[in-house]
């Protein structure tokens, strides 16, 4: 941190004199990125809140009624007074002026319906009260950890990959949660996805409007027009859809999707992604909400990196990824893209970072007193997920083999195509002139090729097939 911006820390924030040194955060730059100080991998900070007895009430009241408050036309997660402190190591810091609201979909109405000791996620607002204030540099911080994260990592692993492999991606580590001096849990510690991150990745170049999901204005929202965003859904062809985004970077991104395995995102037809309108560029998807990544129970090892099987997902939001994998010009694109997105990912690195942070937060996992799990299915679940990051490359390693030889250089990848030809059970479907594919049927497990070639399912790769 330069000291102009120290200086400007300690106006905003207010500390004591003897904590006028910010954290340590020298860590391995085994990833160039340029994240704040806050999200260091070898840091785990701790935020202690201190809330009124009737604020924390409210709160409570608001968690646990959020289905009848929502079917009210209440406000499901308004803002609350609190007190900060912020540790990291030996340093600690008061942050001044901060508001502390709820967060959080399914996965809250989840932990309240299913769990007897519920946990809530959160957002720390430090520009609520006054618009300019930042703490470290950054308006908001997330706590999220939902109820099926047993590894406790998994959206800080698929949001490391993804700035690994150079994908503009939020910044993330783990942070501890203590209120009114007891230890609340542990919880993945995430940079907003806002004018900040905007600043962070595209520079000078930040007064697009960013829209969540394709739908929800985040910024500029008293400025920005409907025009761009409906020219957007209205494309009905790549070619369309080439002329109002940046392609090239969105097509790369939904590849890193497909290769980390986001069971979740625009790869795989669901609505978990952020659109950037860059002023000169275009649309450009942006990764969010990856707690599905790397689990075999979401997004199978030996899932197509092009059609991946699903039965959750609304064609709406696959809508433009179709468009590009059954034009056969883009289609190439796409699968070079994920050939170069295959080359970054360094499995090594990542089964060794799992390891490290494994071992990070260790103690605050076992602590943790909402964890509904125990720490015995918690390395399970670790440990999953390091073999599906090898298991993962293997499977695309092959798949791209098979199809650079059109599936038929190798005699496996032609037996491989045809059991899997016989295996495919209903018809295409179409939608505004797309040709869809749906596979049902027994998946195979990890480290099979019967599905690799086979899975290969537009129109454009048939056509490569039968070279």
């Amino acid at each position: 941190m330069s000291l102009r911006a120290l200086a400007l820390f300690f106006v905003l924030v207010g500390c004591d004199a003897d904590s006028l040194v910010p954290p340590d955060v020298t860590d391995s730059p085994d990833v160039p990125d340029n994240c704040p100080v806050l999200f260091a991998q070898n840091v785990m900070p701790e935020y202690r809140v201190v809330i009124s007895a009737t604020e924390w009430a409210a709160m409570e009241d608001e968690f646990a009624n959020v289905v009848a408050r929502e079917a009210a036309g209440l406000d499901t997660t308004p803002y609350h007074p609190v007190e900060v402190e912020y540790l990291a190591g030996d340093e600690r810091f008061s942050i001044q002026q901060t508001l502390l609201r709820l967060k959080g979909q399914s996965s809250w109405r989840q932990t309240i319906a299913l769990d007897p000791n519920p946990k809530m996620q959160f957002v720390l607002a430090f520009n609520e009260i006054d618009p300019e204030g930042r703490f470290m540099g950054v308006r908001k911080v997330e706590l999220d950890m939902p109820r099926s994260d047993k590894t406790f990592m998994q959206q800080r692993a698929g949001l490391y990959a993804m700035r690994a492999a150079g994908v503009p991606a939020q910044c993330a580590n783990n942070a501890r949660l203590t209120i009114n001096g007891e230890y609340y849990g542990l919880y993945t510690h995430l940079e907003r996805l806002d004018k900040e991150f905007i600043q962070r990745n595209f520079g000078a170049e930040d007064d697009g409007d960013l829209w969540k999901n394709g739908r929800t204005i985040k910024t500029n929202e008293e400025t920005f027009t409907w025009d761009r965003l409906s020219a957007l859904w209205a494309a009905q062809t790549a070619t369309e859809l080439d002329l109002i985004t940046d392609l090239d970077a969105s097509v790369y991104e939904w590849a890193v999707e497909a290769m980390i395995g986001d069971a979740d995102g625009e790869y795989n037809g669901r609505a978990n992604f952020f659109l950037y309108d860059h002023p000169s560029r275009g649309f450009i998807w942006l990764p969010s909400d990856l707690d599905t990544v790397l689990n075999h129970d979401y997004l199978p090892v030996e899932s197509s990196p092009v059609i991946p099987d699903c039965v959750f997902r609304w064609e709406l939001d696959w809508i433009h990824y179709l468009m590009v994998v059954n034009d056969p010009a883009w289609v190439e694109t796409y699968v070079t893209a994920l050939a170069t997105a295959r080359a970054t990912f360094d499995t090594g690195r990542l089964v060794t970072r799992l390891g490290q942070w494994q071992t990070q937060i260790a103690t605050a996992a076992d602590q943790d007193p909402h964890r509904r799990f125990s720490m015995e299915e918690s390395a399970e679940a670790v440990t999953r997920t390091q073999n599906y990051v090898g298991d993962r490359a293997a499977y695309v390693d092959l798949w791209l083999a098979c199809r650079d030889h059109g599936g038929l250089g190798e005699p496996r990848c032609r037996r491989a195509v045809q059991r899997s030809r016989r295996q495919l059970q209903r018809p295409n479907r179409r939608r505004r002139g797309l040709r869809v594919t749906w596979k049902y049927g027994p998946s195979t497990r990890s480290g099979s090729i019967a599905h690799v070639c086979a899975r290969v399912k537009s129109t454009a790769e048939r056509r490569s097939a039968r070279r």
